[in-house]
């Protein structure tokens, strides 16, 4: 079996723990492919593989994330578009995504035996739309959707439809619209519901929200949400934190359900509930 590892080392613990992921993997006679830029940082070996190509995860087996969630999301963004599993190793705090633990990699073995679950999450998939239907933007995403004010520090009239009926106007900074998977990122951050990942559903949350109302509104999966905003040009767009476009005062952000989905490998047994009481309490 063959393992594309993607670590992000700009955490702390990011290379002990790879280190000791690339040992478990030579012990389990197992293969393990690393983008070339690391090969002065980790070892040499025949079981390892290093690759001049992103193309190469092709040959992969299941992509492998060593790092915090973040680090979980923008690997698994390119696990989604090779079709191959993804699971996250932490090496960073809570983690809620995470499969294994930096002391759990013995773990790993299962993946050999087929002792795993396969989990498919909901993706978002999100246009930037203008008044003359000509689509400016589109993209996929795990974790949530943005739209926030840029260049000026007045707030945004912010108003959301949902299947071409009016739903809610709020005075705010921003908006999210996020996965039950992204519930426990930004979403949360601004008080948004944790929602378990099984429950398929679109989360809508005010940033920041100066209006009498400033309670989030869950949807259902098969919803499409369409929001506008009064900024003069001034708003952007950020999917997965990754990018800033900007959306124009004219233009509305179309978000529905992807046909994409990404397959997260499950190895322990601990449910979605579980790890949330650990990772809250801990």
């Amino acid at each position: 079996m063959k393992f594309y590892i993607i670590p992000n080392m700009t955490r702390d613990n990011a290379y002990s723990v790879t280190d000791a992921l690339l040992s478990q993997i030579e012990k389990m006679n197992c293969f393990a492919m690393l983008d070339a830029s690391l090969c002065d940082i980790f070892k040499k070996a025949e079981f390892i593989r290093y690759c001049q190509s992103e193309n190469d995860i092709k040959e992969a087996d299941i992509v492998v994330s060593v790092g915090g969630d973040g680090s979980f999301i923008n690997a698994a963004k390119i696990a989604i578009k090779y079709e191959k599993p993804i699971l996250c190793v932490n090496a960073g705090k809570l983690a809620y995504l995470a499969c294994l633990e930096g002391n759990e990699l013995e773990l790993l073995s299962k993946v050999i035996s087929g002792e795993y679950v396969s989990e498919k999450r909901m993706m978002l998939d999100v246009s930037i739309i203008d008044k003359n239907g000509e689509m400016l933007y589109h993209s996929n995403c795990i974790n949530d959707a943005v739209l926030s004010r840029s260049g000026s520090i007045r707030i945004m009239k912010i108003s959301a439809f949902c299947n071409g009926t009016p739903l809610i106007e709020y005075m705010a900074d921003g908006v999210i619209v996020s996965t039950p998977t992204g519930s426990t990122a930004y979403s949360l951050s601004a008080g948004g519901p944790i929602v378990d990942p099984c429950v398929e559903s679109l989360l809508v949350t005010p940033v920041c929200s100066h209006s009498v109302f400033s309670r989030s509104v869950v949807l259902g999966g098969t919803s499409v949400l369409e929001v506008m905003h009064d900024n003069s040009g001034e708003a952007i767009l950020s999917c997965d934190g990754q990018g800033a476009i900007q959306v124009p005062a004219d233009a509305r952000v179309v978000v529905r359900r992807s046909r994409d989905t990404a397959s997260f490998i499950k190895i322990k047994k601990d449910t979605f509930i579980e790890i949330l009481n650990k990772k809250i309490s801990g």
